[in-house]
Parts: C-alpha cells; sequence; structure tokens
C-alpha cells in the first residue's frame, strides 16, 4: 500500500491548499442563513468553577474570527466577537490568519488568543464583554511562533516557543525553543526556561502543547531539526512551575513528533499523539505515528503504545486530543489529499485499546478541532466542509456516541471551524 502523499511538517500550508481548492467550488453555494442568536454580553456564566464557554476559531488562513458557543444550549451565542477587521481599543497588533487557543481554559475564563506565526502575540479578552484588554508580544526579537498558553496563576503563566532565534543575544529572553514565563495580568515577559538542552545534538526541542498533572506541567516537543528533516524519538518533558525546572525527562524511542497532550485525571495519564515524520512524497515510517499512555502513577512515570498506525493502517494521528470519561480518548487520523481520502475523528478506549471512528470530515484536512465536555457528557467536532461548515454534537449513550446536533459558527463571515476550546 501506497503511504498517504503528506508532510506533516507543512500541515497548515497544506490545509490552506485544500481550502482554496474548495473554495472554487464552495463560491458557487448559496448562503445560508444566520440562525437567531443574542449579539450582546456573553452566554450565562455557570455557577460552579470551570470553563465559562466554547469559542472556535473560524479562519481561511487568511483572516480569522472567534465566534462563542453557549456550551448549556449547544448552539451559537455570538459571531465574531474579535476579527482579522477588528479595530477596537488596545489591538495594536491585528489577527493574522494563524490563531489558535490554549490546551486549557484559565480560572478567570478569560479568552486568550495564541497568534502564531509571523506575529507571536497573545491578545486577552474580557469574558463579560469581549473587550481587548491587553496584548503581549512574546517575539523578543524573532517570529517565536507560539504554540500553547498555559494560566499557572493572576501573575504567571507559560507559553511555548516553538521556533529558535537565528541571532540571539539582542534583547534578554530571546534564545527561542524554550517556554516563556509571563504575566498574564500585567502582559509582561518574567523569564525563561530553555529547552534545546534537552533534545539531541543538532535537533531542536520544538515545544507544543502543556498540560497540568500531579502538580508539573509537561509538554509535548516536537523534536525536529531546523529545517524539519529530521527527527528524534518522541520526547516529553515536564516542568516544576514551583522552580521553573525540568523534573522530567521521558524518551519515547520508537515514536517521532509527539505533538497533542492531554491529561486524564480519572486514570492518572497522559495521553499524546505522535504524528510521525513524512520523509517524502512517498515515504512514511509507520511505526513512528502513535498514540502513547503515560502513566504517572510510578515514579518516574513511564509511556506505552495505546495505539500505532501500520502499513494497513496508515494514518497518521493528528496534533489534536481530548479526554472524555471514563475512559474515551478522541483523536484525529489525517486523510490523504492526493488520494481524497478524508481525516477522520476516531474514540480510543483507553482500557483495551480499541478504535471507532466517530465522525467523517469532508475532506483531507477537513477536521476543525475535536472538543470533549465532560459535565455533559458531549463531544464537539469541527468539520471544515467548503459548502456546510459546522461544528457537529456528538453525546455518549452507554458506550456509544449519537449525533444530536450541529452547529453553524460562522453564518455571516463563512469561515469554517479549525479550533474549539473552552475558556
Amino acid at each position: 500500500m501506497r503511504a498517504p502523499s503528506f508532510n506533516i511538517n507543512n500541515a497548515p500550508s497544506l490545509a490552506l491548499v485544500a481550502w482554496l481548492i474548495a473554495l472554487i467550488c464552495g463560491a458557487c453555494v448559496d448562503n445560508v442563513s444566520s440562525p437567531d442568536f443574542d449579539g450582546d454580553g456573553a452566554p450565562p456564566r455557570p455557577d460552579e468553577d470551570g470553563p465559562w464557554a466554547i469559542a472556535v476559531v473560524g479562519t481561511d488562513y487568511m483572516s480569522t474570527s472567534i465566534s462563542i458557543l453557549d456550551p448549556a444550549e449547544q448552539e451559537l451565542f455570538r459571531e465574531g466577537v474579535i476579527h482579522s477587521g477588528s479595530t477596537e481599543s488596545g489591538l495594536s497588533t491585528a489577527l493574522s490568519g494563524d490563531v489558535v487557543l490554549p490546551r486549557r481554559y484559565n480560572p478567570e475564563n478569560r479568552l486568550v488568543l495564541i497568534d502564531r506565526f509571523p506575529n507571536s502575540v497573545l491578545t486577552f479578552l474580557d469574558p463579560e464583554d469581549f473587550s481587548v484588554s491587553g496584548q503581549l508580544s512574546v517575539a523578543t526579537g524573532f517570529a517565536s511562533n507560539p504554540h500553547d498558553f498555559l494560566w499557572l496563576d493572576t501573575h504567571k503563566a507559560y507559553v511555548t516557543r516553538y521556533e529558535v532565534n537565528p541571532r540571539p543575544g539582542g534583547a534578554v529572553n530571546d534564545g527561542g525553543d524554550d517556554i516563556l514565563i509571563v504575566d498574564p495580568t500585567d502582559h509582561t515577559i518574567l523569564g525563561s526556561v530553555p529547552l534545546t538542552s534537552f533534545a539531541d545534538d543538532d535537533l531542536l526541542a520544538r515545544p507544543d502543547q502543556m498540560a497540568e498533572a500531579n502538580d508539573l506541567v509537561w509538554i509535548s516537543l516536537n523534536h525536529l531539526s531546523r529545517d524539519f528533516g529530521e527527527a528524534g524519538g518522541g520526547l516529553l518533558v515536564a516542568v516544576d512551575p514551583t522552580t521553573d525546572k525540568v523534573a522530567h525527562r521521558l524518551t519515547i524511542p520508537e515514536a517521532r513528533n509527539c505533538t497533542a497532550l492531554v491529561a486524564a485525571s480519572a486514570k492518572n495519564a497522559l495521553y499524546v499523539s505522535c504524528s510521525g515524520l513524512f520523509i517524502s512524497e512517498e515515504t512514511h515510517l509507520y511505526g513512528w505515528g502513535t498514540v502513547v499512555a503515560v502513566d504517572l502513577a510510578v515514579d518516574p512515570p513511564t509511556a506505552s503504545f495505546l495505539r500505532r498506525a501500520s502499513a494497513d493502517d496508515p494514518r497518521p494521528y493528528g496534533f489534536d486530543l481530548d479526554f472524555l470519561p471514563p475512559k474515551h480518548l478522541l483523536a484525529v487520523r489525517f486523510g490523504d489529499l492526493a488520494r481524497d481520502v478524508p481525516d477522520l475523528a476516531v474514540v480510543i478506549d483507553v482500557d483495551n485499546g480499541e478504535e471507532r471512528v466517530l465522525h467523517t470530515a469532508s475532506s483531507p484536512y477537513g477536521m476543525g478541532g475535536i472538543l470533549a465536555d465532560p459535565e455533559r457528557g458531549l463531544v464537539y467536532v469541527g468539520d471544515a466542509d467548503s459548502q456546510r461548515p459546522r461544528v457537529y454534537v456528538y453525546k455518549l449513550d452507554g458506550d456509544n456516541f449519537k449525533r444530536i446536533g450541529e452547529i453553524e459558527t460562522h453564518p455571516q463571515s463563512g469561515l469554517a471551524p479549525r479550533h474549539l476550546r473552552f475558556y
């Protein structure tokens, strides 16, 4: 079987190509009428601490718009609370087409936008009215490409910076390939945790996603060369946020390019997707594409394979994971642009490793995010269909999932959902 024609490290560029091709057909489709929704304020705030609502990034990789979903009603609450054309007070850098959301919500429910490459800016929105409370550049003199943001307390947060500074030394904390320590309230930079030394020789750490577990912050490291042509073994590190020092370095020799990361307290475990390295149009080293379980109940933590791609099942695992208790791990498996094979959202039973399809996307690279709502037993799946971009809602019923609805997240702009997170 021929391997999928896909370079894992150029995913954003290929997704843009797929989207632009799809627009040729989508341009002939009549606009869908907007649903009724409240255009002011914010959804009702929950009585207890926890996430407030769901933010959805709609983008065509040239412009971005953020919509808000009401999780209690599973419906669109407000479209375009901020977008690439916004000019409101406090917004000195307009949103680019490469915006994502933090892996985890913060206790103050601030909506934080991560504008990655080249802008390298964090934008903070008030959860009551979505006004811009401030922006913070995390560039320090170069396009640092921030990938994740983790709130630790009112005056401390971590930001993973994916790129390394080719000419460091011009400013404080300007090395890159690190965790930048910032004050999310005062919007200032406090320090950094360099990570390059934890990578193999001639490779970069390339820190990606973060998850808190057992008082440590775990970070997935893509562990790739500067030109993305070489990869080291799968690699995670854990940082003690009280000291900002690395407490664990966990290697997964048979995996490559570990990206998505989610903590599951019910299992005292982390789950990691490692997408593998596609070194040419024809060659995919199947065994490197995996889903890994990290046992946090032992010291030091240990890793084991939960799922692995193979020649018979070559779809690589994507850049998004979530966990729905008690045992359902939600993952993405990439399709194949050359053969028009669509992405899949899959459910993996972490107790026995069995995998089943939850949702088939409309196209290759058409999966627009996946999000679990443990409180309601729901799963949200974004589908960037050029003609019907939607977020689909599934409910866990016994041991099965049933589709119960769909949400048009950007009816006015027509932008496709690409990223879903609670805030």
